[in-house]
């Protein structure tokens, strides 16, 4: 593509741009359920499965209901970096008859001198309260910092400590289904058929801008590199899992699949292609991996009835 050219598109997408870096990064989730008849479940035929196996959900934790008669709490925990900091920790509570149900590490760069826990723990059969759990951890060498976590009233417990949410160096924020689901229906059915154009526009201008953020973090220009780090992204944030399926830098074409849309798989059950913020996704990203325009149409889509999402690209 042209320096002229370029800069056009730039100029035309200039206010969507502005949008985009603004907006950091949304981290979103799909809730699965593994019920029996539950649409989402591997028993239950749903379109995916048979290509992909049998998904495996990751309950991100830091929030619990708690049914009545379990003794739980939670504690916050910054200790310094060791080898043996998680075997101790885990000696003391089995040690005092703690089990624990649930335990999340902050990311640990070498740099750091210290990791950062939250962990909640089942006192059922503790031999301790849990002050005086907390009394005995804080004397440990290793532990710079504790803090317990109480459940409300109303039972529930979760992390009231650390915050934000950070991806990266950069925030995220988590949508549950029923969010992200509103504001994709919503936007449709407010504004109808310019809707789906505002959000192939917001998905075009996050793929073109993320493009550069990928080809940072890799350290590389190399097309392949940024390729998988963006997959890994996506899937990753819960996006869905991309595949490649063909890519021809020359002739400017490729074809891309998605398994667990979270776009198109909320629209299930219709007639057309639901995928409007990820075809523009995908145009964003290809236009910047190809340095000129790009036109994408999905060719299939699970809205629609069909195992997977595809999308082809043509320059």
């Amino acid at each position: 593509m042209g320096n002229r050219k370029k800069k056009v598109i730039e100029r035309e997408h200039a206010h969507y741009l502005d949008e985009a870096r603004s907006l950091h990064t949304i981290y979103i989730l799909l809730p699965y359920c593994y019920g029996v008849g539950c649409e989402d479940s591997p028993d239950s035929g749903a379109p995916g499965f048979h290509m992909l196996g049998e998904l495996n959900p990751l309950d991100l934790g830091r929030l619990t209901v708690l049914e009545k008669g379990q003794k739980w709490c939670g504690v916050v925990l910054e200790t310094s970096f060791g080898k043996d900091v998680v075997r101790r920790m885990g000696e003391i509570a089995e040690n005092l008859g703690i089990v624990i149900r649930f335990i999340q590490v902050s990311m640990v760069r070498a740099q750091e001198p210290s990791a950062r826990a939250v962990a909640f723990l089942d006192f059922s059969n503790a031999i301790v309260t849990p002050e005086e759990a907390l009394e005995l951890v804080s004397k440990q060498e290793f532990v710079k910092k504790a803090r317990i976590i109480y459940p409300s009233e109303t039972g529930v417990l979760s992390d009231d400590y650390f915050f934000p949410l950070v991806l990266d160096k950069e925030r995220i924020v988590v949508f549950r289904r029923r969010t992200y689901e509103s504001l994709f229906k919503g936007i449709r059915e407010r504004f109808g058929t310019a809707g789906e154009v505002m959000l192939y526009y917001v998905g075009f201008n996050i793929g073109y801008q993320t493009y550069s953020d990928y080809a940072s973090i890799v350290g590389s220009e190399k097309p392949e590199a940024i390729v998988e780090l963006a997959k890994t992204f996506l899937r990753t944030m819960g996006w869905g899992i991309v595949d490649v399926v063909e890519m021809d830098l020359e002739r400017g074409i490729a074809q891309v699949r998605v398994y667990e849309s979270f776009e198109c798989e909320i629209g299930r059950g219709g007639e057309a292609a639901y995928g409007h913020f990820s075809r523009g996704l995908v145009a964003g990203f290809f236009t910047r991996l190809f340095d000129r325009e790009v036109k994408v149409v999905e060719t299939m889509c699970v809205a629609k009835g069909d195992p997977f999402c595809e999308f082809t690209i043509r320059a």
